[in-house]
């Protein structure tokens, strides 16, 4: 081996060594977030990310936590710079939630914690989280009748908390006193500060030992790897202009679908996403900010380059985005925004996936449900103390792919499985509500060779004095895509149970008072399918059979695989396949 080789070599094993070291730290400060949290929403669904970021705000690794709040990391760091700049000291903090200044919607928090090493700024570590409650008009902080941002919670722009190690109560005080439950917003910030001091604490002991140029030219050479790799997976992708349009139901005040037009334009080693298609931004709180549709893009890109391409700032940059003011997907202020992390950057990531798809068949799926679902709120009678929950034991399931069932109890893609659903049996012990069913539905997953996941039912009855509910999710009229002559997965559906009457609930409600023994059922949105129902083994229409999650008059009908109970008695199913018709 010549000197040269054996110096290539030892950068190589560097980097990775170095690479890993960074995300083993990213994933701690995720793990003392949620072991530290109070909220169920920290602790029990792990809706947060954290993060490190290299001193000019691109992220480094994002290895803890859901692609739409990580991949946000580094807006919130580049805000904070823009505003503080030479003043940013050893020993700060800084907090930010703003749409229009380096957020993506109010509920997410960023706390954005500088890392010095030798009086020189290296590094900064970011956590940010969704918080139950930020104040504004509704309960939970989702309200689908806001006009405008004003009335979805409290506007954070980059601001100190911390000074020098001193936390600044004057800010943690305005900010908490303006929200429904001030002490857990107070200590689910102290958590995230908490493992941003962990994440700091990490990096020092890294830098010690290996040097801060060391750390930091080696850091500059793992991004520099990641975007030629991207470019090198973009170069691989036929030239051309491709388009694809997803739709959203509505805003909550206009009844027709909004439209979201996304030409991907690969030419050479680059790509660029160009919205200019895009509707015009809308009155109801389906706007999204710039920072949510530029994260929303880079995941869906990355997504078709492959999983080996690293999710950090080098490979961002091989990605360009064009997301014209005043659209749908960079509204002007002060326009409401609070359901973008949901809807529609799950539609953004769709359009660009069905624009791809053309390029990149095998590596596209077919459509993800769409959150739909209330917050829920109220007093705990129990404890006497104001409660905010949220339906994630009511997600919806993933899309099928080429060779690959959809993934039940997924969606929506924009989080792609980083928020856990919480057990049951915890629910219920934090809020004051009985669990009536929780189980999967069947011929909700969209048909296709390879089928989608399957939809879920659930239903929970409330016992507390004076709940309160807030419809939010999209989904009601548009279905999970399918592909390659797969159909499309179900819709979502959700019912008010009164003593007198079932009701139908919309994705889009202002908060609505029930009573005592009131229930709310949810059946959310199976996934879409990939590929003709006809082509599928019919052993696996079998099993979906046996599982319950494909009817024997769907087996028949759709799949062309009839079914019949062989066994004696009537009241134990042994499926068997009696014929296949296709």
């Amino acid at each position: 081996m010549s000197p040269e080789t054996g110096i290539r070599t030892e950068r190589v094993i560097l980097q990775a060594v170095i690479a890993n070291r960074l995300d083993s730290i990213a994933g701690e400060m995720g793990l003392v977030l949620e072991r530290s949290a109070r909220s169920p929403i920290f602790a029990e669904a792990c809706d947060f990310a954290c993060g490190i970021c290299n001193a000019r705000g691109e992220l480094v690794s994002q290895l803890s936590g859901i692609p739409i709040l990580a991949t946000a990391g580094s807006f919130s760091v580049q805000a904070v710079l823009e505003r503080y700049g030479d003043t940013i000291a050893d020993g700060d903090a800084f907090i930010v939630n703003d749409p229009y200044y380096g957020g993506n919607h109010l509920p997410d928090i960023g706390i954005i914690t500088p890392v010095f090493a030798g009086g020189e700024l290296l590094f900064f570590c970011v956590s940010r989280a969704h918080h139950g409650d930020i104040g504004g008009s509704a309960a939970g902080s989702y309200n689908p009748k806001a006009t405008e941002i004003f009335q979805e919670g409290l506007r954070i722009p980059p601001l100190r908390l911390v000074n020098r190690g001193v936390m600044v109560e004057e800010v943690l005080d305005l900010i908490t006193y303006n929200t429904r439950n001030p002490g857990m917003l107070r200590s689910d910030l102290l958590a995230q500060t908490g493992a941003n001091r962990i994440g700091r604490r990490r990096l020092l002991e890294m830098i010690e030992q290996y040097s801060a140029g060391v750390v930091y030219r080696t850091v500059g050479e793992i991004l520099d790897q990641a975007e030629k790799l991207a470019r090198e997976r973009i170069a691989t992708l036929p030239e051309g202009i491709f388009t694809g349009v997803e739709l959203v139901d509505d805003d909550g005040f206009q009844e027709e679908p909004i439209r979201i037009e996304a030409r991907v334009i690969k030419k050479g080693d680059s790509l660029t996403v160009d919205f200019s298609g895009t509707d015009s931004q809308v009155k109801g709180f389906v706007n999204t900010s710039i920072v949510t549709t530029t994260t929303a893009a880079c995941i869906a890109v990355l997504w078709v380059l492959g999983p080996d391409v690293p999710r950090n700032g080098g490979a961002f940059r091989a990605i360009a985005v064009n997301a014209p003011k005043g659209s749908l997907v960079n509204p002007l202020p002060p326009a409401p925004v609070t359901l973008s992390t949901l809807t529609p950057a799950g539609e953004v990531i769709a359009a660009i996936f069905k624009a791809l798809a053309a390029a990149a068949p095998e590596r596209i799926p077919a459509g993800f449900g769409r959150y739909c679902g209330p917050s829920f709120y109220g007093v705990d009678p129990r404890t006497e103390r104001f409660y905010v929950g949220f339906a994630f034991c009511a997600l919806g399931s993933g899309g099928a792919m080429d060779g690959l069932d959809g993934s039940p109890y997924m969606a929506p893609i924009s989080n792609y499985g980083g928020v856990r659903t919480p057990n049951i049996e915890s629910n219920e012990v934090q809020y004051p509500h009985i669990t009536l069913c929780h189980e999967m539905e069947p011929d909700t997953a969209g048909p296709g060779r390879y089928r989608g996941g399957p939809g879920i039912r659930y239903a929970i009855r409330f016992y507390d004095p004076k709940p309160g509910i807030a419809m939010f999710g999209d989904g009601m009229k548009i279905p999970p895509y399918g592909l390659k002559g797969g159909e499309p997965g179900s819709l979502n559906r959700a019912f008010l149970c009164t003593r007198e009457e079932e009701i139908p609930l919309q994705s889009k409600e202002s908060p609505r008072q029930l009573q005592p023994g009131d229930s709310v059922m949810l059946v959310s949105s199976g996934g879409g399918g990939w590929g003709s129902p006809l082509e599928r083994d019919p052993e696996l229409v079998l099993q979906d059979v046996q599982d319950g999650i494909v009817s024997v008059e769907a087996a028949g009908r759709i799949y062309g695989v009839v079914i019949g109970n062989s066994g004696g008695d009537p009241r134990v199913n042994h499926f068997s396949i009696t014929s296949v018709n296709r």
